[in-house]
Order: structure tokens, then C-alpha cells, then sequence
């Protein structure tokens, strides 16, 4: 089969699309034929080796976490699977590739409404956002949330999951994606490019700071006593946290077929919109990290949706 693999840390030059043997799977595994992945953060992230202490890989190594496709094989162990079945999740790697060897754990049947395109957008950064907003979070109707970030691709779903909790959001974005961010549901959008936030926002419940710089550290001026922060991007600045008495908490998802159940659900019910910003054949994949990482002025500037890899067509 076809697949990228980095054979050495770096970036986007360290993609090769090669061929490579079809993984075996175990019991509890499905073999899935890939048809689209996408490109996240943390792939760039892991194929770095800034993360090797806490994220290691093995090299050679194959990106990719979310993806959507068909069941090719079921382990022995497996039920609720059936060879044919249309099927989407995570994975720890491993999607950049035309078959993975997938968990059932991380794994659930693919939204109806979606094509693979569309779905292959949603697992890692849905699952995010929704552990952010509530197993992290623990927003309740009624109290405010401020998002950080909210026209990237976690903030995108966290906007939409706060809605539907019944919260009043205020978020951050900057001028073209304001009127992007409203659709979603925010009720107060800050252009982070001519306000501060902090003249806007105040008495929050809860912020998710999914951006990095030095928002988190002015975060906890607009956050009540008792209120929460929740960062994917860096540790909690413990001494603020305590002298504002916040609780705060740095995550990374925990990937869930249980959560992604429930995420499959509101799209299958129509509560929930995806957007993807740009699609590229898997062997285009380095182009697909230069777009994301925004340093290349040649290439399209991207400020939200998801950046998709077609695998199979």
C-alpha cells in the first residue's frame, strides 16, 4: 500500500509517500481502507521530536490520527463491526496511509450526513473541543464561556458544543472570521487585532485558550472566583491560577469512541456543521503541513476548517 512516512525528526521535508506492507491487525482491531485523513498540529508536532519525551514515535513513522473509510476485516474479538460498514476516529498515527489497523475504542460508524471528506474533519479536533467544553469544562447552561480561538478548528466545534449547552459565549477571532464565528452561536465576538479582550469580557465561568502567546496569563484578569481555564496549548501559570483562585487544567484529548458518539449524534441530527478549508492528495501531504503551519506566503492563508488529505478515491 501507499503511505508517508518520516524516516528521521523534522518537518514537512521528511514526508515521503512510499510504499509499505498492510498492517495485520489484532483481536480487538478493524482493518480500515482509508479514504480521507487530515492534517493536525500534532502530527507536526510529533514528527518535530519537540515532543519525543511525553509523545514518542517510533521511526520510521506514518502521521495521522483522524480518518474515515470502510471495514476491509474484523478481528476475531470485535462486534458492533461488520466488513463494508462506513466508519470514522482516531488513532495514534498511522492515517496517512491507504489501510490502518484501527481500535474499536476510538472508532464509531460514520455520520450519515457527512461524506468521507467532511468526516475525516471531525474526530480529533471534535473530541477536543468536546472534552474541553465539558469533561474538562463541566459547562453548565447559562454560565459564560470565552473561547480563544474560536474560528480554528477545535474552537469551531467548542463554540457549537457551548451553544447547544445553553451558555452565553463570548470569543475571539479575528476580522474576517467575525461574522464566521456568529454563525456559530457566539454572542459577543472580540477582534483580538483591535480590542482587548479584557475590556470585553468579565464574571466568566470558564475560558479555553487554544491559542498560545501570553493569553492564558491574561485570561485569569476576566474570570470569576471559583471559575475554570482550560488550555491545549501550554501548562497552567499555577501561581495565577491560585492567586485568582481558578482552577485550571492543561489537556490533550484522550481519544473516545464514547465521546465521538456523542459528537456523531448532533451531526446526525443536524446540530452540528463542519468546515473544511482545503483538500490535497495524500501525496501532497508536506503541502498540507505548509499550508497549516502558515509560514509559506506562496501557499493559501488559512484561518479556519480543516486541511484534508484525500487517500482513496
Amino acid at each position: 500500500m501507499k503511505a508517508i512516512r518520516i524516516h528521521d525528526y523534522g518537518t514537512f521535508e521528511q514526508l515521503k509517500y512510499e510504499d509499505v506492507p498492510v498492517p495485520e491487525i489484532k483481536d480487538d482491531q478493524i482493518l480500515v481502507k482509508v479514504y480521507t485523513t487530515s492534517v493536525n498540529h500534532l502530527d507536526m508536532k510529533k514528527a518535530s521530536g519537540e515532543a519525543k519525551d511525553t509523545m514518542p514515535i517510533q521511526l520510521p513513522w506514518i502521521p495521522g490520527h483522524d480518518f474515515a473509510g470502510t471495514v476491509e476485516k474484523t478481528g476475531k474479538k470485535v462486534t458492533g463491526f461488520e466488513v463494508g460498514d462506513k466508519v470514522y476516529g482516531n488513532s495514534d498515527g498511522n492515517s496517512y496511509a491507504e489501510y490502518l489497523a484501527a481500535d474499536i475504542s476510538k472508532v464509531v460508524l460514520k455520520p450519515e450526513s457527512l461524506d468521507f471528506a467532511e468526516a475525516s474533519s471531525v474526530p480529533h479536533v471534535g473530541e477536543t473541543a468536546w472534552q474541553a467544553i465539558h469533561t474538562h469544562g463541566q459547562l453548565k447552561s447559562g454560565q459564560k464561556v470565552l473561547i480563544h480561538g474560536a474560528a480554528g478548528a477545535v474552537g469551531a466545534f467548542a463554540v457549537q458544543f457551548a451553544k447547544l449547552a445553553g451558555a452565553k459565549i463570548y470569543a475571539t477571532a479575528s476580522t474576517e472570521d467575525i461574522d464566521l464565528v456568529k454563525s456559530l452561536g457566539a454572542g459577543t465576538v472580540i477582534d483580538y487585532k483591535t480590542t482587548d479582550f479584557t475590556t470585553v469580557a468579565e464574571d466568566i465561568d470558564l475560558v479555553l485558550v487554544l491559542v498560545g502567546g501570553n493569553t492564558q496569563e491574561k485570561s485569569y484578569n476576566v474570570i470569576k472566583q471559583g471559575g475554570r481555564l482550560v488550555s491545549t496549548t501550554g501548562p497552567i501559570l499555577e501561581d495565577l491560577a491560585r492567586d485568582h483562585k481558578v482552577t485550571g487544567v492543561s489537556m490533550v484529548i484522550k481519544q473516545s469512541a464514547k465521546d465521538l458518539q456523542s459528537i456523531t449524534d448532533l451531526i446526525n441530527e443536524g446540530k452540528i456543521q463542519t468546515d473544511i478549508a482545503l483538500t490535497y492528495p495524500l501525496s501532497e501531504a508536506a503541502t498540507g503541513w505548509k499550508v497549516l503551519s502558515g509560514k509559506d506566503s506562496s501557499l493559501p492563508h488559512v484561518t479556519h476548517g480543516k486541511i484534508v488529505l484525500e487517500v482513496t478515491k
